[in-house]
C-alpha cells in the first residue's frame, strides 16, 4: 500500500490510511476556521464536500452537475450554463485558499490545492509531516526497486546471432525508424515542453483575462449610449455625495422619446440625443474586444439603459465608462475605491478606508486644454448577483476610460499590476486606481496609483 501514497511525477500525496484521511480532514478544518470561509455558508459546504468525496475514493466522479444537484440542491436536469453556480463558488474557493496559503504561517502546513478547471482537490504533505510518514518519501524508490527486480526475472538470456544480409537490412531499417522516431520525439518533447512551460508560467496578461478566457461564453459589453449619466441612481444609491442629481433642473435632461409632443420624438434627434456612443468608451471596448478576439472569444454589446441583469448573466461582462454607466456604479458601491461628487463642483475617486483624502480629484468644467491629469478605476470582481466574473473600465474623464482601456491589454503594464496584487493573480479579485497625464484630451501612460486585493 506504501507505494501508491505519493506520485512521484508531481508530488500529489494520496491519503491511504485512516490516519492520514484524518490528517486531511484536520487541515481542512484549519482553513474552514479562518476568516477566508467561516463568515459563509455557500464555500464551506462545497469545500467539505469534495474534499470528503476524494477522501472516499470518489473523486473522479466530483463534475459540475453533480455538485450541483448534491450540493445546491439543483434539479437533475438543471442547465448548468444559465446557472453557474458551481463554478462560481469553486473559482471562490480556489481564491479563499490561495489567500490561505499566501500568509507566511501556513508555509510549514499540508496544503490542500483546487486545480485550475477541476473539481477535484490534491494534497501535498510538507516536509515535516513527511518525516512523521516515511511511506510517502519512501514510495517511489520502493516502486522503482520492484519494477527492476521484475524486469530481471522476465529478461531471457541474450544470443550470439549469425550475420547475414537480411540481418543486415533489417538493422539499418531498425535504425532508419529509430532515428525518424527520435527526432519526432525530440519535436513533441519541445512542442509539449513549451506549452507546459507556459501552463506553468503564465504571462501577467494571461492570468489577467483567463476567467474571461476559459468560459467559452461570449463576453458582453455593457457602455454608456445617449447624454443620460447614471448620477442619478449613483445619489439615490448613495454612491456619490451630495444631492445634486435630485436637485437637476428637469429641462436640463434628454427628451423622452415616448414623449410625441417633445422635440427628440423625430428620428433624428432620438439618433442624435440617445443612441450615441462615446468616442473615448468606443476605443476603450475596441482595444479590449480586439484583445478577445485574438484569443478566439466573440463579443456582444449592449447599451447601459437597455441591459438587464438577464442580459449580464449571460457570459463574463465589461462594464466600460463610469459616472455615465448605471452598471458601473452599482458594482463600485461594495467596493473600497469608487467615485464622488458633482458635476457642478468636482468629481473625485473616493477611498472607502480614508474619505478624508481627496488627492484624485477631476473638475469637470475645466477648459479641455488646461485638464492636466485624469484618473480611472479598473477592476476585476466576481458578482455574485450575476454569477459572472466581472472587468470594470472606468475613467473619471473620458481620457481616463482609455487609458484604462489600453492599459488592460498592455502586457508591460498588467506585469506591474500583478507585482502589486501578488501571489494568486489569476484567481484574486482586486480593484485599482489609476492616473494619466493628459494633454489636449490625450491621456499619457498610466500609473498605478493603489490596488486592493479582495
Amino acid at each position: 500500500m506504501a507505494m501508491n501514497c505519493v506520485d512521484s511525477e508531481n508530488g500529489v500525496w494520496t491519503p491511504c490510511t485512516e490516519e492520514d484521511k484524518e490528517m486531511v480532514r484536520r487541515q481542512m478544518n484549519r482553513l474552514l476556521a479562518t476568516n477566508h470561509f467561516k463568515n459563509s455558508r455557500r464555500y464551506p459546504v462545497l469545500f467539505r464536500f469534495i474534499v470528503e468525496e476524494t477522501l472516499e475514493g470518489r473523486g473522479e466522479y466530483l463534475k459540475e452537475r453533480l455538485l450541483g444537484v448534491r450540493v445546491f440542491d439543483r434539479p437533475a436536469d438543471y442547465d448548468t450554463a444559465a446557472d453557474p453556480i458551481v463554478r462560481v463558488t469553486i473559482a471562490e474557493i480556489r481564491k479563499r485558499i490561495a489567500q490561505y496559503y499566501h500568509e507566511e504561517a501556513h508555509d510549514s502546513e499540508m496544503r490542500i490545492e483546487l486545480p485550475q478547471g477541476r473539481y477535484v482537490p490534491e494534497f501535498h504533505i510538507s516536509r515535516d509531516e513527511r518525516a512523521d510518514h516515511p511511506q510517502a518519501s519512501g514510495a517511489a524508490q520502493i516502486q522503482a526497486e520492484e519494477q527492476s527486480a521484475e524486469h530481471s526475472a522476465s529478461s531471457p538470456k541474450s544470443h550470439l546471432v549469425v550475420p547475414s544480409i537480411q540481418a543486415g537490412r533489417k538493422f539499418w531499417h531498425s535504425l532508419s525508424v529509430r532515428y525518424t522516431l527520435s527526432a519526432v520525439g525530440v519535436l513533441l518533447i519541445a512542442l509539449g515542453a513549451g506549452a507546459l512551460w507556459k501552463w506553468a508560467y503564465p504571462s501577467a496578461i494571461d492570468e489577467l483575462w483567463e476567467p474571461f478566457l476559459a468560459n467559452r461564453r461570449t463576453v458582453i459589453f455593457c457602455l454608456p449610449v445617449g447624454t443620460k449619466t447614471g448620477e442619478s441612481i449613483a445619489a439615490s444609491a448613495g454612491i456619490l455625495v451630495g444631492d445634486h442629481a435630485s436637485a437637476m433642473d428637469h429641462a436640463a435632461l434628454p427628451y423622452s422619446p415616448a414623449d410625441e409632443s417633445s422635440p427628440s420624438s423625430t428620428f433624428l434627434a432620438y439618433q442624435v440625443l440617445d443612441e450615441n456612443v462615446v468616442f473615448s468608451d468606443a476605443l476603450a471596448t475596441l482595444h479590449i474586444s480586439n484583445y478577445l478576439a485574438s484569443r478566439h472569444r466573440k463579443s456582444n454589446f449592449r447599451p447601459n439603459e437597455l441591459a438587464t441583469l438577464d442580459d449580464l448573466r449571460q457570459g463574463p461582462v465589461v462594464l466600460v465608462g463610469g459616472l455615465d454607466n448605471q452598471w458601473t456604479l452599482r458594482a463600485l458601491a461594495p467596493l473600497r475605491y469608487r467615485f464622488a461628487g458633482t458635476d457642478q463642483e468636482q468629481y473625485w475617486i473616493l477611498d472607502t478606508k480614508n474619505p478624508a483624502m481627496k488627492d484624485w480629484i477631476f473638475e469637470p468644467k475645466t477648459p479641455l486644454a488646461a485638464v492636466k491629469r485624469d484618473f480611472a478605476i479598473i477592476a476585476r470582481v466576481h458578482d455574485e448577483s450575476t454569477g459572472q466574473v466581472e472587468m470594470i473600465v472606468a475613467g473619471i474623464g473620458m481620457s481616463g476610460t482609455t487609458a484604462a482601456g489600453e492599459f488592460l491589454v498592455d502586457p508591460q503594464q498588467i506585469k506591474e499590476l500583478r507585482r502589486r496584487v501578488g501571489s494568486g493573480f489569476r484567481d484574486h479579485d482586486f480593484e485599482a486606481v489609476l492616473s494619466m497625464d493628459v494633454v489636449n484630451g490625450i491621456a499619457g501612460s498610466p500609473k498605478i496609483l493603489a490596488v486592493t486585493v479582495r
